[in-house]
């Protein structure tokens, strides 16, 4: 007979942090946080005596828990909303220009480059290990127009073990010669991705973590029969969508003279069957109210990606009449143009947004950390899936330790639980990161000995 304790696999016990709201962050201690065989969250217990640990763990096998100091904590996963995974080559490079010269100085050529498999495994290889050194348990990455190395960017993340969302980037106008498609190849290569992943995760032994999402680059680069088409896959496999929304002025115009038939920019996706529940849009810095009303309507996501709106001189999205419209709102480190992987920074940068448009408005602590959570989980429709600690979801999590060895973080014996954490999200970065979770397993990182994910 199948007891509660043979299906445990893992259990925590020490500090468990996570949002329960937009407003609320909840700090568990003596939590005991109950793992089972297939990663998900059986059994969240709060306030448990270091005598009464033995009766609550019900026969499970003290070799399966994990008993965290007084230093160490468990957050959920961080979720990565927009991420360019060839991009990496160049972070932190190229941010003297604004958005439009920025792509066809630095980001167009090296794109080129992942026409080479071989080129693109290697480099693919650092990007998402990068991306999971710092946190991040689920992501929406952009690979390229070339269906070989998206394949590749999909083997890279299953061997890594990262939660993703994987796009093949559509583009058959206004792109460099060397980096454009014709109609009908961009959609019969994406068509074949699509049914590559498909293929993948019917191998897989246990629930599939990568799923294929629709992109087209910006509606600049596509034709409108393009984004029809895009749209009609979207449809036929039930899969997400991502793009870019309003993110310079320039880009604005542009794409309105492309497209005089629609309302506003917000429009031509919609238009086109691309703005939905499942949609999830890049940065919306200059968004009228008739679009944001419109977001809300179609129950879109957006990614906030206020690093790459400052060193590309975007602009600052007004997050805060976002959130009080209720949009679904997540952050994004928009690597390369954002200068880098972490969604800490990501949520520094965020904060620093906030307060330069409204210092009266500021996005706090509590919502800061929503944002790159639960928040996150909510654009990626996987509220129910991660996000935080409830009962049923799949454990997607960091172990947090800021006094592991060269941390950033400086603990003194005046700091609580709560400033210890916050000291986390300012200062901290990956050294602090000592241990990094999805579906229930323990990440594998390049160089580690944690067999890969099968």
């Amino acid at each position: 007979m199948k007891t509660f304790a043979s299906t445990i696999t893992k259990v925590f016990y020490g500090t468990l942090i996570h949002s329960v709201s937009i407003k609320e962050i909840e700090y568990i201690k003596q939590g005991l946080l109950f793992i089972d065989n297939q990663g998900k969250i059986a059994r969240l217990v709060k306030n448990v005596s270091q005598d009464k640990v033995k009766s609550t763990l019900e026969g499970v096998e003290d070799d399966k828990v994990v008993r965290l100091n007084d230093d160490q904590f468990v957050i959920p996963g961080f979720i990565d909303t927009h991420i360019h995974a060839p991009q990496y080559t160049f972070c932190g490079n190229g941010h003297d220009l604004p958005l439009l010269e920025w792509l066809d100085t630095y980001t167009f050529p090296r794109e080129s480059k992942f026409a080479d498999r071989d080129y693109a495994r290697k480099l693919y290889s650092k990007s998402v290990a990068r991306s999971l050194r710092n946190g991040t348990t689920s992501a929406c990455w952009y690979a390229t127009i070339h269906l070989e190395s998206c394949k590749e960017l999909v083997n890279i993340i299953q061997e890594q073990g990262q939660r993703a969302y994987v796009g093949k980037v559509n583009m058959n106008q206004n792109s460099p010669d060397f980096l454009v498609e014709t109609t009908e190849s961009s959609v019969r290569d994406t068509r074949a991705f699509i049914e590559y992943v498909k293929d993948v995760n019917a191998k897989v032994d246990h629930k599939p973590l990568v799923t294929p999402i629709i992109t087209p680059r910006f509606a600049i680069s596509c034709t409108s029969e393009l984004l029809t088409e895009l749209g009609k896959l979207a449809a036929e496999y039930d899969l997400p969508i991502q793009s870019h929304l309003c993110e310079n002025q320039n880009e604005i115009g542009f794409t309105m003279s492309l497209f005089p038939n629609s309302v506003d920019y917000t429009s031509v996706y919609a238009d086109h069957g691309l703005l939905n529940d499942r949609t999830i849009m890049a940065h919306c810095v200059h968004m009228k109210d008739e679009e944001l009303d419109l977001m809300k309507e179609k129950n879109a996501g957006i990614s906030h990606c206020a690093n790459s709106n400052f060193n590309l001189k975007s602009g600052m999205a007004d997050v805060r009449k976002m959130l009080s419209k209720d949009i679904k709102v997540g952050l994004g480190t928009d690597v390369a143009g954002g200068y880098s992987p972490s969604i800490l920074e990501a949520l520094r940068a965020s904060r620093t947004a906030s307060m330069a448009r409204d210092v009266d408005t500021t996005l706090l602590v509590a919502e800061l950390f929503y944002l790159a959570t639960v928040g996150g989980a909510r654009v990626m429709e996987l509220q129910d899936t991660i996000g935080n600690f409830e009962t049923g979801k799949e454990f997607d999590a960091i172990l947090v330790n800021t006094s592991t060895e060269n941390s950033p973080v400086d603990v003194f014996d005046h700091d609580t639980v709560e400033t210890k954490f916050e000291k986390y999200l300012f200062v901290g970065d990956d050294r602090n990161n000592e241990k990094i979770y999805v579906q229930g397993k323990e990440i594998r990182l390049p160089g580690s000995n944690i067999a890969p994910r099968k």
